[in-house]
This record gives C-alpha cells, sequence and structure tokens, in this order.
C-alpha cells in the first residue's frame, strides 16, 4: 500500500511530453503560407500562358475587325474632295445625313423587313429545328437530316441570290406558273417580281440557318428527365411545351436573332440581285455613296447603321436576359 503523501500516479507528465506539447503550440505554420503562394504563382503562369495563347486571334481580329471600323469613323469626319476625300476633320457629313429624309427611310424600310425575316426565321425555323433535336432519336439520322438542311449552304451566297430570282421569282416565275395553273390567280402577281416582297422572301430562304443552327443545339440539350417529370404532373403537350421546352430553347432563339437581324439589316446584295433596282435599302445607299465616291458620306452613312445595329442587339440581349438564360 502505498504512502497518502505519494502523488496520483494519473497526475504524473512526462518532461519530454510537456516540452514537445509546448513546441508544437508555439510553432508556426509557414508552409501553409508557402503553399498558398505556390498557387498563386502557378495561377499568375496559367493565365499568362493562356493569355499568349488568345494574343494571335486578339491581333487577328484587331486588324481585320476593329482597324477597317476605326478606318472608317476617321474617314466619316473627312471633308470630300472630287478624287475622294482629303484630311479636313468636319461634322458636315453627319449633318447632311441628319437631315436626308431617304436615307432615314431606307433605315426604317430596312429595320421592318429585319423584324419580319426574324420572326418568319423564327416560326418556319423552329419547327424544323423541334423536329431534329426531339423528335429524332438517333444521332446519326440528326445529323444526316441536318446536313440535308445544310446542303443549299454549300453555295455561294450569290448563286443562292440568282437561283432564288430568276426560276422561282419574276411574272413567268415558277411561283407565278404554278399559282396560275392552280387557278388562284388569273394574272401573274406583281409582288413577286422585283418587289419588297421578293427580297424578304428571299432573304428567310437564306438566312433561316443561321436560326435552325443555335435552335437545334439547345433544344437537343434539353433534359429528357424534366419533359418526363412536367408529364408525370399531369402537364399536357402545350403547358410541357411552354414552361420546359420554351425556356431551355430561348438562349437559341436569342442568338438567332441577333445573326439575322445583323445580317439582314445590312444586306444589300440580295437587294440589288432580288430587287432588280427597284428596291432599295439602307445598305444600298451606302454602297451608292461608295460608288458615287463619295466616301466620306457613305463612311457616316455606315457609322450610323454600325451604331443601330448595335442598339438592336442591346435591346435583344438587354430584354431577352441572355446572360441569365445561359
Amino acid at each position: 500500500m502505498s504512502s497518502s503523501s505519494d502523488p496520483d500516479p494519473g497526475l504524473r507528465f512526462d518532461v519530454a511530453e510537456i516540452e514537445q506539447a509546448d513546441e508544437i503550440v508555439e510553432q508556426r505554420p509557414p508552409q501553409e503560407t508557402a503553399l498558398g503562394e505556390g498557387k498563386a504563382v502557378g495561377g499568375k503562369r496559367r493565365n499568362l500562358v493562356t493569355a499568349v495563347w488568345a494574343l494571335p486571334g486578339f491581333v487577328w481580329l484587331g486588324f481585320y475587325m476593329l482597324a477597317p471600323l476605326v478606318f472608317i469613323v476617321l474617314v466619316s469626319f473627312w471633308t470630300r474632295t472630287d478624287f475622294g476625300y482629303e484630311k479636313v476633320w468636319t461634322t458636315s457629313n453627319y449633318t447632311e445625313l441628319f437631315h436626308d429624309s431617304t436615307y432615314w427611310k431606307n433605315m426604317r424600310t430596312s429595320f421592318v423587313t429585319s423584324l419580319i425575316a426574324v420572326s418568319a426565321c423564327l416560326v418556319f425555323g423552329f419547327p424544323i429545328a423541334y423536329f431534329l433535336a426531339l423528335k429524332v432519336r438517333t444521332l446519326r439520322w440528326q445529323i444526316a437530316l441536318f446536313i440535308v438542311a445544310l446542303a443549299p449552304f454549300w453555295t455561294s451566297f450569290l448563286t443562292r441570290s440568282i437561283a432564288w430570282t430568276y426560276p422561282l421569282m419574276g411574272r413567268q416565275g415558277a411561283l407565278n406558273q404554278t399559282l396560275q395553273k392552280l387557278g388562284i390567280v388569273d394574272e401573274p402577281v406583281a409582288a413577286l417580281g422585283f418587289s419588297p416582297l421578293s427580297v424578304r422572301l428571299a432573304l428567310v430562304q437564306l438566312y433561316i440557318l443561321f436560326m435552325i443552327t443555335p435552335l437545334f443545339f439547345t433544344l437537343a440539350q434539353v433534359d429528357q428527365a424534366a419533359l418526363e417529370a412536367a408529364r408525370d404532373l399531369g402537364g399536357n403537350w402545350w403547358r410541357t411545351f411552354k414552361e420546359v421546352i420554351v425556356p431551355q430553347a430561348a438562349p437559341g432563339a436569342v442568338i438567332g436573332s441577333i445573326f439575322i437581324f445583323v445580317l439582314t439589316m445590312g444586306d444589300y446584295g440580295t437587294v440589288q440581285v432580288i430587287g432588280g433596282g427597284n428596291v432599295t435599302s439602307v445598305g444600298t445607299v451606302v454602297n451608292s455613296k461608295v460608288g458615287a465616291i463619295q466616301y466620306p458620306q457613305g463612311a457616316a452613312s455606315a457609322v450610323l447603321l454600325v451604331l443601330v445595329l448595335m442598339a438592336g442587339v442591346f435591346v435583344i440581349t438587354r430584354f431577352s436576359k441572355l446572360r441569365e438564360e445561359l
């Protein structure tokens, strides 16, 4: 039996263990700081490598896209001469343009034509994209049918415009002849000749693929589980379409609308070929000024057109909330 003066064995501590515990408590964690610094250095290095990879692309875009745009803006402030222009700064080009009723009339007509083209491409393109993405179950058939839809775009833009004009349009074109043979009309429809209607029909046919393509890829990513869940919850086809499919397809529709709006707003080749000189647009106005060696006026007209395009794209993206949908 031990004496009562002996210390309790459970209270005995090893002096070495106590000293080791004190060292651990007082020890600083330099390794964590070094590790963080290493990550920061590694992140900066990766960012530098990414910047180096992206530099050629930025140089290419800057040279072929930004530089011409900057040059056009500069020319729009120069003074016109009989031989082109001279580098004398003036704002008279814009002053004359703001009072040019013909220019703004064509701007309004082009804007209406673009809205019609966007709406028609969405109405006719959405069912095609919907069928390819959600009704065709085999990937092989999806690709095959998409290539068929893409086939007309393997030819040049001018070739397709001419092919649309002479065999189909005109008083003796295929459309008028078909309408006459079916007994729908007795005489050729003049609106199917060199008219705004023929131009708008051609624009829809020429640019509809720019709507089908983004819609097809967004609809192909629709979650099938969400569709099945909507059906299990008692939703009919229309409710499922409105609540599930349309919100997920909206980004594709917005992207397609931007493409078609920008391309049709400044289009002048289609208007010249299919309009036959009877139809004008803001693009043909700019082209006529350049052809008449009125480079400063043509540049000012192009600058205002670009500003209208930027405003239109801003409105489309602002009200559609594209970034939130993506």
